[in-house]
């Protein structure tokens, strides 16, 4: 079973357009990528940037990369949490594929449970060398506000920080 949702298939390094304001996050993710298995330490991306600027779009062209080979799971953030209200055994799950991606960090809804069930997540992952792919719209000093201290040090401190810069590839693609 793809662990990507339709729309989000055709997602690859291929058809990401690359540009001198993206060109590092390009990169990293790539090298990322190609390196997966070299990975002891559990360190993933946080992928942050404006909204549209391609940060999901990098997150599953890693995914596409990679699933082939090892266990990978995506989930949108606030429908993780409704999944983990809903099926509290779902949770295993996310803390055990080889990598998991967390699509828009932030736009949960905040509360003591979310705040709780995503740090059960990421130091769960953390303490197993599991790497994840985090992507937000937020910038790094609003994180914290979003996800809690704790929280955010986990992820700030244990991930390699990239921003996707450029312009809302959205808007631009209802434009023309």
């Amino acid at each position: 079973m793809d662990p990507l949702p339709v729309a989000l298939r055709g997602h690859s390094f291929v058809n990401f357009k690359v540009g001198e304001y993206n060109r590092d996050a390009y990169e990293a993710c790539t090298s990322f990528a190609k390196n997966f298995a070299r990975i002891k330490d559990g360190k993933g991306l946080l992928l942050f940037g404006k909204s549209g600027a391609g940060k999901t779009h990098l997150a599953c062209a890693v995914v596409n990369v990679l699933k082939e080979k090892y266990s990978v799971a995506f989930t949108y953030v606030p429908a993780l949490m409704e999944e983990i209200r809903v099926r509290p055994n779902w949770l295993e799950k996310y803390l055990n594929v080889d990598l998991l991606v967390l699509d828009d960090l932030g736009t949960q809804r905040e509360s003591d449970w979310a705040l709780e069930k995503l740090l059960i997540i990421i130091d769960g992952r953390l303490n197993n060398y599991k790497p994840t792919i985090f992507t937000t719209n937020y910038d790094l000093l609003d994180l914290e506000h979003r996800v809690g201290m704790r929280q955010a040090s986990m992820i700030l401190g244990n991930n390699h920080q990239v921003l996707v810069g450029g312009p809302d590839w959205r808007t631009i693609h209802l434009s023309s």
